[in-house]
């Protein structure tokens, strides 16, 4: 009766051997004959390729330490395996039994400080989401880096990053780009006690980030609110006439009320228009039948100014014929040519004295 147990152990594996329950030998890859007779024999396979074990300490004294590695890692500390030179696991703090085989190394990794160079993308990959944060920020923006909540920094255009491990860290991209902002529809009454809609535009941009994170929360809702109050105030003051007459004026000073609101909360106000005022149906057709009325009294001066010309010059041109009886006699052969020129005949209707009188010649 034969007592011997083969055993075959893979490459990515490997085997302890347990004789009546107590571990006895560990196996690397390859093939073994076992030979215990009138014993309980078991065999454990432990896989390598998960990189990490979860042995109980009587299998883990019987590993080489050329297989396997532990590595305790502090609060502050964490860790990057390699397999075969690419990221495989991250590992936290705590102890780690990690498989040396087959290509495997550990990097340890200090997350003690706040600022870090960015990770690799297949390393951070493998990062949770707080042990690490990271922010991109384009040309014309920045990024703010809040620490336990207070501003730390303000940093230029680029990639950042920051570990989360022993301080709260959020990054926070900002744009200085310009931009615009509209108020439409908004419903204000003038001073003559009109109701009309006015439709406002700026154009505005970040210059100071810092103090925009500091003092304002929404910004633009701060910016938007001091642009509807600056236009009530400006319009309410105004009849719709003088609304009308002064509109850049009133523009301009909307312009200075809104930048110094703006300043205030970092932001820099480079335009401001009004782009829309409103009118009520009924208001409008009134006001075109003023315009229409006004045009066409001034339609009636210019008439009356020319007709008034004109009747002068020709007074003018009276006197002088009547001075110079020789000018009529010009006068009527023009006449007389012009006629000549559009007519084939000219007939003459002469009264009954007048034909003794008449001598044609050739």
């Amino acid at each position: 009766m034969s007592f011997f147990m083969r055993v075959d152990v893979v490459q990515n594996e490997r085997a302890f051997v347990l004789v009546d329950e107590v571990p006895q030998r560990y196996l690397s890859p390859g093939r073994y004959r076992l030979n215990h007779p009138f014993r309980s024999v078991r065999v454990v396979r432990v896989p390598t390729n998960t990189l990490v074990a979860n042995l109980d300490t009587e299998l883990l004294a019987l590993v080489p330490p050329s297989d396997l590695q532990v590595i305790d890692l502090g609060p502050d500390e964490r860790a990057v395996l390699y397999h075969r030179g690419r990221p495989a696991k991250w590992l936290g703090r705590g102890q780690h039994q990690v498989w040396l085989v087959d290509n495997v190394k550990v990097e340890r990794v200090d997350t003690s400080g706040v600022a870090t160079a960015p990770l690799r993308d297949d390393v951070r990959a493998l990062v949770p989401a707080n042990d690490y944060v990271e922010a991109t920020s384009a040309d014309g923006s920045v990024v703010l880096r809040y620490v336990d909540g207070a501003l730390d920094a303000v940093l230029p255009a680029g990639r950042h990053a920051a570990w989360t491990v022993a301080r709260k860290v959020q990054l926070a991209v900002i744009d200085l780009r310009e931009r615009l902002l509209h108020v439409t529809g908004q419903e204000v009454m003038t001073k003559d006690r009109v109701t009309l809609r006015l439709n406002l535009s700026t154009a505005f941009r970040v210059a100071d980030a810092r103090r925009l994170a500091v003092v304002a929360r929404t910004p633009d809702d701060i910016l938007y609110l001091a642009m509807q109050l600056a236009a009530r105030e400006a319009v309410a003051a105004r009849t719709l006439d003088e609304l009308l007459a002064s509109r850049e004026i009133v523009a301009e000073g909307l312009f200075s009320e809104v930048k110094g609101r703006a300043e205030s909360v970092g932001l820099e106000v480079l335009h401001f228009g009004i782009k829309d005022i409103v009118l009520p149906g009924e208001m409008k057709n009134l006001l075109n039948r003023v315009i229409q009325a006004q045009k066409e009294a001034e339609a009636n001066v210019i008439t009356r100014r020319e007709e008034t010309a004109a009747t002068r010059s020709l007074a003018q041109t009276a006197k002088v014929l009547a001075e110079n009886p020789l000018l009529v006699r010009l006068k009527e052969l023009e006449a007389y040519k012009d006629l000549a020129a559009k007519v084939g005949q000219v007939h003459l209707v002469l009264g009954e004295g007048a034909v003794p009188s008449l001598q044609l010649k050739g």
